[in-house]
Protein backbone atom coordinates (compact mmCIF):
# COMPACT_ATOMS: atom_id res chain seq x y z
CA UNK A 1 0.00 0.00 0.00
CA UNK A 2 2.86 2.49 0.82
CA UNK A 3 4.35 1.90 -3.10
CA UNK A 4 0.94 3.38 -4.40
CA UNK A 5 0.96 6.53 -1.70
CA UNK A 6 4.54 6.74 -2.68
CA UNK A 7 3.87 7.10 -5.98
CA UNK A 8 0.76 9.48 -5.99
CA UNK A 9 2.69 11.96 -3.87
CA UNK A 10 4.94 11.52 -6.91
CA UNK A 11 2.55 12.24 -9.24
CA UNK A 12 1.04 15.56 -7.88
CA UNK A 13 -1.76 13.86 -6.21
CA UNK A 14 -2.81 15.49 -2.93
CA UNK A 15 -5.35 13.12 -2.35
CA UNK A 16 -5.87 9.46 -2.61
CA UNK A 17 -8.66 6.81 -1.92
CA UNK A 18 -7.29 2.63 -1.36
CA UNK A 19 -10.47 0.76 -2.54
CA UNK A 20 -9.20 -3.17 -2.17
CA UNK A 21 -11.18 -5.94 -3.52
CA UNK A 22 -13.73 -6.31 -0.51
CA UNK A 23 -13.99 -10.15 0.63
CA UNK A 24 -16.93 -12.73 -1.26
CA UNK A 25 -18.44 -15.31 0.73
CA UNK A 26 -16.40 -17.66 -1.73
CA UNK A 27 -12.45 -17.80 -2.31
CA UNK A 28 -11.31 -16.33 -5.19
CA UNK A 29 -7.05 -14.95 -5.93
CA UNK A 30 -8.03 -11.62 -6.41
CA UNK A 31 -10.52 -10.10 -3.19
CA UNK A 32 -8.96 -9.86 -0.01
CA UNK A 33 -10.19 -12.61 2.47
CA UNK A 34 -12.23 -11.64 5.81
CA UNK A 35 -9.49 -11.87 7.89
CA UNK A 36 -7.57 -9.93 6.25
CA UNK A 37 -9.21 -6.86 6.31
CA UNK A 38 -7.77 -6.09 10.05
CA UNK A 39 -4.10 -5.55 8.49
CA UNK A 40 -5.73 -3.49 6.01
CA UNK A 41 -7.21 -1.36 7.87
CA UNK A 42 -3.97 -1.22 10.23
CA UNK A 43 -1.98 -0.17 7.36
CA UNK A 44 -3.88 2.46 5.62
CA UNK A 45 -4.09 4.56 9.66
CA UNK A 46 -0.23 4.38 9.44
CA UNK A 47 0.17 5.73 6.62
CA UNK A 48 -2.13 8.16 6.86
CA UNK A 49 -0.66 9.44 9.69
CA UNK A 50 2.77 9.17 8.27
CA UNK A 51 2.45 10.61 5.43
CA UNK A 52 -0.19 13.46 6.75
CA UNK A 53 1.87 16.49 5.21
CA UNK A 54 2.02 15.64 2.12
CA UNK A 55 -1.48 14.19 0.94
CA UNK A 56 -4.44 12.83 2.15
CA UNK A 57 -5.73 9.45 2.60
CA UNK A 58 -9.10 8.02 2.48
CA UNK A 59 -10.28 4.05 3.38
CA UNK A 60 -12.84 2.70 1.19
CA UNK A 61 -13.59 -0.56 -0.31
CA UNK A 62 -14.92 -1.90 -3.81
CA UNK A 63 -18.12 -4.04 -3.38
CA UNK A 64 -19.28 -7.02 -5.15
CA UNK A 65 -22.64 -6.98 -6.15
CA UNK A 66 -23.56 -11.01 -6.67
CA UNK A 67 -27.31 -10.83 -7.08
CA UNK A 68 -29.01 -13.01 -4.41
CA UNK A 69 -25.47 -13.84 -2.69
CA UNK A 70 -23.17 -10.81 -1.66
CA UNK A 71 -23.64 -7.14 -1.64
CA UNK A 72 -22.48 -3.88 1.25
CA UNK A 73 -25.75 -4.74 3.01
CA UNK A 74 -24.27 -8.40 4.02
CA UNK A 75 -23.13 -8.59 7.89
CA UNK A 76 -19.69 -8.39 6.96
CA UNK A 77 -19.71 -4.89 6.41
CA UNK A 78 -22.05 -3.46 9.25
CA UNK A 79 -19.28 -2.43 11.49
CA UNK A 80 -16.82 -1.46 8.92
CA UNK A 81 -15.88 2.27 8.99
CA UNK A 82 -14.90 3.48 5.83
CA UNK A 83 -14.82 7.14 4.18
CA UNK A 84 -16.43 5.37 0.71
CA UNK A 85 -17.17 2.93 -1.02
CA UNK A 86 -17.78 1.69 -4.41
CA UNK A 87 -20.06 -0.90 -6.13
CA UNK A 88 -19.78 -3.01 -9.14
CA UNK A 89 -20.19 -6.21 -10.67
CA UNK A 90 -17.64 -9.04 -11.63
CA UNK A 91 -20.33 -11.78 -11.26
CA UNK A 92 -23.37 -12.42 -12.42
CA UNK A 93 -24.96 -16.42 -12.94
CA UNK A 94 -24.13 -19.18 -11.25
CA UNK A 95 -22.38 -21.30 -13.99
CA UNK A 96 -22.11 -24.35 -11.27
CA UNK A 97 -23.58 -25.37 -8.07
CA UNK A 98 -20.34 -23.36 -6.19
CA UNK A 99 -19.17 -21.03 -9.07
CA UNK A 100 -20.51 -17.67 -11.05
CA UNK A 101 -19.83 -16.84 -13.93
CA UNK A 102 -16.88 -13.58 -13.94
CA UNK A 103 -17.61 -11.34 -16.56
CA UNK A 104 -13.91 -9.69 -15.86
CA UNK A 105 -11.66 -12.70 -15.51
CA UNK A 106 -9.92 -13.99 -18.80
CA UNK A 107 -11.57 -13.78 -22.04
CA UNK A 108 -11.48 -17.98 -22.56
CA UNK A 109 -13.42 -17.69 -18.89
CA UNK A 110 -16.02 -15.28 -20.37
CA UNK A 111 -16.61 -16.82 -23.57
CA UNK A 112 -17.09 -20.30 -21.81
CA UNK A 113 -19.73 -18.78 -19.77
CA UNK A 114 -21.39 -16.64 -22.19
CA UNK A 115 -22.52 -19.56 -23.91
CA UNK A 116 -23.59 -21.93 -20.82
CA UNK A 117 -25.32 -18.98 -19.92
CA UNK A 118 -26.75 -17.18 -22.53
CA UNK A 119 -26.32 -19.72 -25.76
CA UNK A 120 -23.54 -17.60 -26.97
CA UNK A 121 -26.06 -14.53 -27.06
CA UNK A 122 -23.96 -11.40 -25.96
CA UNK A 123 -27.31 -9.08 -26.11
CA UNK A 124 -28.79 -10.98 -23.45
CA UNK A 125 -25.99 -11.17 -21.42
CA UNK A 126 -25.75 -7.19 -21.73
CA UNK A 127 -29.47 -6.87 -21.33
CA UNK A 128 -28.60 -9.50 -18.10
CA UNK A 129 -25.60 -7.65 -16.84
CA UNK A 130 -27.78 -4.21 -17.10
CA UNK A 131 -30.68 -5.70 -14.75
CA UNK A 132 -28.33 -7.05 -12.25
CA UNK A 133 -27.05 -3.47 -12.30
CA UNK A 134 -30.22 -1.96 -11.73
CA UNK A 135 -30.63 -4.17 -8.95
CA UNK A 136 -27.31 -2.62 -7.32
CA UNK A 137 -28.43 0.56 -8.17
CA UNK A 138 -31.75 0.50 -6.75
CA UNK A 139 -30.46 -1.52 -3.04
CA UNK A 140 -27.76 1.27 -2.25
CA UNK A 141 -25.49 1.65 0.53
CA UNK A 142 -22.38 2.48 -1.50
CA UNK A 143 -20.99 5.75 -2.90
CA UNK A 144 -19.90 5.20 -6.56
CA UNK A 145 -20.78 3.04 -9.20
CA UNK A 146 -18.24 1.54 -10.36
CA UNK A 147 -17.33 0.68 -14.33
CA UNK A 148 -21.10 0.62 -14.89
CA UNK A 149 -20.91 -0.85 -18.21
CA UNK A 150 -17.91 -3.24 -18.20
CA UNK A 151 -19.28 -5.97 -19.72
CA UNK A 152 -17.91 -4.08 -22.63
CA UNK A 153 -14.35 -5.02 -22.14
CA UNK A 154 -14.84 -8.67 -23.46
CA UNK A 155 -18.13 -7.54 -25.09
CA UNK A 156 -16.74 -5.95 -27.67
CA UNK A 157 -14.68 -8.98 -29.03
CA UNK A 158 -18.17 -10.24 -30.58
CA UNK A 159 -19.61 -9.76 -33.61
CA UNK A 160 -22.98 -8.52 -32.62
CA UNK A 161 -21.73 -5.88 -30.14
CA UNK A 162 -21.07 -2.46 -30.40
CA UNK A 163 -21.22 -0.31 -27.34
CA UNK A 164 -22.95 2.39 -29.61
CA UNK A 165 -25.72 0.27 -31.34
CA UNK A 166 -28.96 1.31 -30.39
CA UNK A 167 -30.02 -1.73 -28.50
CA UNK A 168 -27.09 -1.36 -26.04
CA UNK A 169 -27.28 2.69 -25.86
CA UNK A 170 -31.25 1.69 -24.62
CA UNK A 171 -29.93 -0.76 -22.17
CA UNK A 172 -26.74 1.84 -20.26
CA UNK A 173 -29.16 4.92 -20.50
CA UNK A 174 -31.99 3.12 -18.56
CA UNK A 175 -28.97 2.33 -15.90
CA UNK A 176 -27.40 5.80 -15.84
CA UNK A 177 -31.46 7.46 -15.09
CA UNK A 178 -31.16 4.73 -11.93
CA UNK A 179 -27.61 6.29 -10.81
CA UNK A 180 -29.14 9.79 -11.10
CA UNK A 181 -32.31 8.97 -9.39
CA UNK A 182 -30.70 6.78 -6.48
CA UNK A 183 -28.14 10.40 -6.57
CA UNK A 184 -24.87 8.02 -6.76
CA UNK A 185 -21.21 8.90 -7.91
CA UNK A 186 -20.74 7.94 -11.62
CA UNK A 187 -17.05 6.44 -11.74
CA UNK A 188 -15.14 7.90 -14.49
CA UNK A 189 -12.33 4.87 -15.33
CA UNK A 190 -9.89 4.84 -17.51
CA UNK A 191 -7.71 2.02 -16.12
CA UNK A 192 -8.25 0.22 -20.19
CA UNK A 193 -8.04 3.57 -21.80
CA UNK A 194 -3.98 3.57 -22.63
CA UNK A 195 -3.95 -0.12 -23.72
CA UNK A 196 -7.69 -0.76 -25.43
CA UNK A 197 -8.31 2.90 -26.16
CA UNK A 198 -11.78 2.16 -23.53
CA UNK A 199 -13.37 4.12 -20.84
CA UNK A 200 -16.18 2.68 -18.08
CA UNK A 201 -18.47 4.21 -19.32
CA UNK A 202 -17.17 3.69 -22.69
CA UNK A 203 -16.46 7.39 -23.96
CA UNK A 204 -19.28 8.09 -26.11
CA UNK A 205 -21.22 8.25 -23.27
CA UNK A 206 -19.84 11.19 -22.19
CA UNK A 207 -22.57 13.59 -23.52
CA UNK A 208 -25.25 11.68 -22.12
CA UNK A 209 -23.88 11.67 -18.76
CA UNK A 210 -23.73 15.31 -18.89
CA UNK A 211 -26.93 16.14 -20.48
CA UNK A 212 -28.17 13.71 -17.54
CA UNK A 213 -26.18 15.82 -14.91
CA UNK A 214 -24.68 12.69 -13.19
CA UNK A 215 -21.83 13.75 -10.53
CA UNK A 216 -18.65 12.39 -11.62
CA UNK A 217 -15.51 11.10 -9.93
CA UNK A 218 -12.54 10.48 -12.18
CA UNK A 219 -10.69 6.97 -11.08
CA UNK A 220 -7.86 4.95 -12.33
CA UNK A 221 -8.53 1.82 -11.05
CA UNK A 222 -5.04 1.03 -10.48
CA UNK A 223 -3.76 -2.03 -9.79
CA UNK A 224 -0.14 -1.05 -10.11
CA UNK A 225 1.58 2.01 -8.95
CA UNK A 226 3.15 2.88 -11.74
CA UNK A 227 -0.86 3.49 -13.00
CA UNK A 228 -1.94 6.00 -10.32
CA UNK A 229 -3.01 8.82 -12.85
CA UNK A 230 -2.87 6.53 -15.74
CA UNK A 231 -4.88 8.32 -19.22
CA UNK A 232 -6.16 11.14 -16.45
CA UNK A 233 -5.30 13.97 -18.46
CA UNK A 234 -6.56 12.73 -21.79
CA UNK A 235 -9.95 11.91 -20.36
CA UNK A 236 -10.35 15.16 -18.04
CA UNK A 237 -9.86 16.48 -21.83
CA UNK A 238 -12.75 14.31 -23.45
CA UNK A 239 -14.91 15.32 -20.67
CA UNK A 240 -14.10 18.89 -20.83
CA UNK A 241 -14.91 18.95 -24.16
CA UNK A 242 -18.10 17.81 -23.08
CA UNK A 243 -18.80 20.49 -20.91
CA UNK A 244 -17.65 19.09 -17.54
CA UNK A 245 -16.34 21.35 -15.34
CA UNK A 246 -16.27 19.46 -12.39
CA UNK A 247 -16.15 16.29 -10.49
CA UNK A 248 -16.67 14.88 -6.98
CA UNK A 249 -13.84 15.05 -4.46
CA UNK A 250 -13.72 13.22 -0.63
CA UNK A 251 -12.85 15.53 1.85
CA UNK A 252 -13.08 15.68 5.46
CA UNK A 253 -16.85 17.17 5.00
CA UNK A 254 -17.86 14.29 2.70
CA UNK A 255 -18.27 14.88 -1.29
CA UNK A 256 -17.71 18.22 -2.92
CA UNK A 257 -17.56 19.31 -6.23
CA UNK A 258 -14.30 21.00 -7.40
CA UNK A 259 -13.58 22.43 -10.61
CA UNK A 260 -11.65 20.68 -13.50
CA UNK A 261 -10.52 21.87 -17.09
CA UNK A 262 -8.23 19.97 -19.93
CA UNK A 263 -5.41 19.35 -18.43
CA UNK A 264 -6.60 17.98 -15.00
CA UNK A 265 -8.26 19.58 -10.98
CA UNK A 266 -7.76 23.17 -10.65
CA UNK A 267 -5.28 23.69 -8.03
Amino acid sequence: MEDFVRFAISKGVKKYGFSSHAPLPFHTKWTMNEDDFPDYEREFYRLKTKYQSEIALYLGLEVDYIHGCSDIKSPFFSDKKLDYSIGSIHYLDKVSETEYWSIDGGFREFDEGLNKLFDGDIRAAAKRFFEISGYMIEKGGFDIVGHADKITYHGMRYRDFNPTDKWFVKLFSETLEKVKANQMILEINTKSFREHGLTFPHISFFPLIKELDIPIHVNSDCHYPTNVTDSFQSIFSELHKCGFKTMQQLTERGWEAVEFNERGIKE
